[in-house]
């Protein structure tokens, strides 16, 4: 599979990307990236050099660039080295493909990473438990499924680990915060339980924030992957319940998309509808406000007065 430009989303390539500040090797294996010594802050590797694909990133490869905040791998990409992005500090998105099952160890040392795309081209496994284990943070990830197949938009929230003292006891307790921990282990055989993850959600609910509820339900029922109807109707009747929140965080966010889907679902409510439009006019948000007032004008329209003589 060719990566082009219709290979992305919400994505426009520029002239001159794939990039040619590396050092290189040839392996039994294939092309090996052995470091990456330019300082862009945005890197697309190629997915092949010297008509050979590049299917190894070497140890440390990247230690050396503290500024790249988003990475194109070569879509034939096998191994992964250790450290290999030890250090990236502002490193927020990989773009990768799913011959990568695993990360060798430490390869997100020092890194805060917010998203991950995933092309699907050989069934659903993927090295992305790799990824999400390392990371404590709340992630966004995109899978994307072959042509005809279903995509999945997830969110991974965060989780992380406090140790108290139990001075009576004189001991050190650890007490651990967020749902993030549960949802790092829906994963059998490098593929992720779809069936695991719905089921999570409960802590979710219980133990993060509204908004982050919000997102995860919305996100599964735009992009329903292996959703079963139990769990797209526990989704529903969550977001009956906080369309205010809804209404927040479309607006925040600026999601048209998520606005236009739950008013195809009949989702808003007329009280909700105001709360985005209230929330559209605080942030100047107008295209917004005008969609908002749209849906509220075509679902509650409002009654014309009538008079009898």
């Amino acid at each position: 599979m060719k990566r082009d430009e219709n290979m992305a989303r919400e994505y426009v390539k520029k002239d001159n990307m794939l990039s040619k500040e590396i050092r290189y090797k040839k392996t039994e294996k294939g092309m090996m990236i052995t470091e990456y010594y330019g300082n862009d802050s945005y890197v697309v590797l190629p997915d092949e050099i010297e008509g050979e694909p590049v299917t190894i990133l070497g140890d440390y490869a990247f230690s050396r660039n503290l500024s790249v905040e988003e990475i194109w791998m070569p879509l034939e990409l096998k191994e992964v080295g250790r450290y290999a992005f030890y250090r990236c500090r502002n490193l927020r998105k990989l773009v990768l493909g799913n011959r990568l099952l695993d990360m060798g160890g430490g390869a997100l040392t020092g890194c805060h990473l917010e998203e991950v795309e995933i092309y699907l081209q050989d069934g659903k496994k993927s090295c992305l438990k790799s990824i999400v284990e390392e990371m404590r943070y709340q992630m966004r990830i995109y899978l994307h499924a072959p042509e005809g197949g279903q995509e999945a938009k997830l969110l991974f929230p965060e989780h992380y680990e406090e140790a108290v003292e139990n001075t009576p006891a004189r001991i050190l307790e650890t007490h651990h915060h967020g749902a993030g921990g549960y949802y790092r282990q829906c994963f059998y055989d490098h593929e992720l339980d779809y069936r695991k993850y719905d089921e999570m959600f409960y802590h979710t609910v219980a133990e993060d924030t509204e908004e982050t509820a919000v997102e995860l339900a919305l996100n599964r029922l735009r992009f329903p992957a292996e959703l079963s109807d139990k769990n797209r109707q526990g989704y529903e009747e969550y977001l009956k319940k906080h369309m205010t929140a809804v209404a927040k965080w479309t607006v925040k966010q600026e999601e048209v998309e998520g606005i236009r889907f739950l008013q195809r679902r009949k989702l808003w409510t007329e009280q909700s509808l105001q709360a985005g439009m209230d929330f559209a006019a605080e942030g100047s948000k107008t295209e917004i406000l005008s969609i908002f007032m749209d849906i509220r004008k075509d679902q509650f329209p409002k009654k014309k007065k009538t008079f009898e003589l």
